[in-house]
């Protein structure tokens, strides 16, 4: 499939027309496949029908972008994701959709893995997270995944909608792409990976990458109460997890 036939399907869609992210990929060649982080990706691993001990060895990478769309009194309105694929996961979905055996994905087969990917990752928050003071963000869960298949590889894209407005020139917000039980890694390089849509020019991101030693050691300092033959608990678990993950923070300027 050509890129710009992808492009030019991709604006077809109400997410394709409105993200500038997606609409920026032709302009710099495509989004690229920069350092790749191992993860195991178990809401897609269930879309290809492993069985739960290969969640043991997972060879699935992801290269993740995202946007945080406001307007211009400075609320936080919505979150938008682009998750490029990498080629053997792409590749091995192809060999379970392509009902015709053309060698690639028609527009029906893309909306079929599309559905399946949105129910299958469903049960963990689609990985899409945004914090205000401590508090998480209600996130409305996305009507559908649009899916591309570009160079081999597949592109998932999709948009949640916050179900109230958050004012940032009161609190920042803090967005990122992880998940808590290790079973996915998001690989974000830079501040550029994170894009600001339709929010004042007064408004600032800045990007959090936690220390990997420092975080192990404080999470082992927390559970050192925990007996050798005691299993740690899920919810000390998902703490690692949390402070692993690299987060983007906005805020904006109150008018003057």
């Amino acid at each position: 499939m050509q890129r710009r036939d992808c492009h030019a399907r991709a604006a077809d869609s109400n997410f394709g027309h409105s993200s500038r992210l997606l609409q920026g990929l032709e302009a710099v060649g495509g989004v690229a496949v920069g350092s790749r982080v191992l993860g195991c990706l178990v809401g897609f691993g269930s879309l290809l029908g492993l069985p739960a001990a290969a969640f043991a060895h997972p060879h699935v990478f992801v290269e993740p972008h995202v946007e945080i769309v406001g307007n211009a009194a400075g609320e936080f309105t919505a979150l938008r994701n682009v998750w490029r694929m990498d080629e053997l996961f792409s590749s091995s979905v192809v060999v379970d959709f392509d009902k015709n055996a053309n060698g690639s994905l028609d527009p029906d087969e893309l909306d079929a893995v599309g559905e399946t990917v949105r129910q299958s990752i469903a049960e963990w928050g689609f990985y899409t997270f945004a914090e205000v003071d401590g508090r998480d963000v209600k996130l409305t869960p996305p009507d559908k995944i649009h899916t591309l298949f570009e160079d081999g590889q597949l592109i998932f894209f999709f948009e949640m909608p916050v179900k109230e407005p958050v004012d940032l020139t009161r609190s920042p917000v803090k967005v990122s792409n992880f998940d808590d039980s290790f079973f996915v890694a998001f690989d974000f390089k830079s501040a550029d990976d994170f894009q600001l849509i339709d929010l004042p020019a007064t408004c600032r991101k800045s990007l959090h990458v936690p220390d990997e030693d420092e975080a192990a050691k404080n999470w082992m300092n927390m559970i050192a109460g925990i007996g050798a033959d005691e299993e740690v608990p899920q919810d000390q678990a998902n703490v690692y997890a949390d402070v692993l993950a690299t987060r983007l923070e906005v805020s904006c300027a109150r008018p003057s």
